[in-house]
């Protein structure tokens, strides 16, 4: 099973010598650390795509890597996880990590599903970064509906124990705040940065609907901290925060972004 690329040439160049300019572009420079986890933007490139790269080319991809974002279509199961295959990219297609795909969906909560994956961009636009900085990464694709706190834990203590052998990279997608003045977003999107530099999964959920924060990738972030919780002490830095109206020059309506990451404390003895 194929997945070819939906918004190839919409979201992101389909030209793979056009992509590797942008990605040289907007390579990191520092040191590259080991993470458990990022949070990167989906938007198109031109608007994110900057924040998204520099954030996964700060890390090192291991060869296993799951990618976790909303699904904006409704389309599919609750929680989404595209079954085998591979998903087209520029550079090449990527190969689905069947392993990882059938623990996962030992339980109830992660069900084989494309109908979420066809049209859907928050996953797809990071294939190809994840490509171009590892050719021979494997991936595991995962779309969330709206779901309870404690669906959600139980979905991180599944994914805890079903990549926690492999040393697996997992990408949470998700944008920030959604059409509002420039202003407003910067003050959102300041109190739900807080909770994820916290990596405090609950203060998240609770700043965000209290605060009517339209962060997209809420329910995968929410999985994504408790996630690392589970892992062990971890540290949380940022490395990006911009919006939309920095490219288009229109502040009264933006979208914010963010770019982290989510490393693990050793303790030396």
């Amino acid at each position: 099973m194929r997945r070819q690329a939906a918004v190839a040439g919409y979201f992101y160049p389909a030209d793979k010598n056009e992509l590797t300019e942008f990605f040289k572009e907007n390579t990191s420079k520092l040191p590259k650390k080991d993470a458990l986890m990022v949070i990167v933007p989906h938007a198109g490139y031109i608007y994110s795509g900057a924040t998204a790269f520099r954030t996964l080319s700060s890390v090192n991809i291991p060869e296993h890597v799951v990618i976790m974002g909303p699904n904006h279509t409704g389309a599919g199961a609750a929680v989404s996880v595209y079954p085998e295959g591979e998903w087209e990219t520029p550079f090449g297609d990527v190969i689905i990590d069947g392993e990882t795909v059938n623990t996962l969906c030992l339980s109830d909560i992660f069900e084989r599903d494309t109908q979420a994956h066809r049209r859907e961009h928050s996953l797809e636009v990071i294939v190809p970064m994840l490509k171009f900085l590892r050719s021979d990464v494997k991936i595991t694709c995962i779309t969330v509906k709206n779901m309870h706190k404690n669906t959600l834990k139980s979905a991180a203590e599944v994914l805890f124990s079903s990549v926690r052998d492999k040393n697996a990279l997992v990408v949470v997608s998700s944008d920030m705040n959604h059409f509002e003045n420039a202003q407003i977003t910067e003050q959102k999107d300041s109190i739900a940065l807080d909770a994820l530099l916290k990596s405090d999964e609950n203060m998240l959920y609770n700043s965000v609907f209290t605060n009517s924060i339209s962060m997209c990738g809420i329910f995968p972030a929410y999985i994504g901290l408790h996630y690392c919780g589970l892992c062990g002490a971890h540290k949380a830095e940022l490395v990006e925060h911009t919006h939309s109206g920095v490219v288009s020059g229109d502040f009264n309506s933006v979208v914010g972004y963010a770019g982290l990451i989510y490393s693990k404390v050793i303790h030396e003895s």
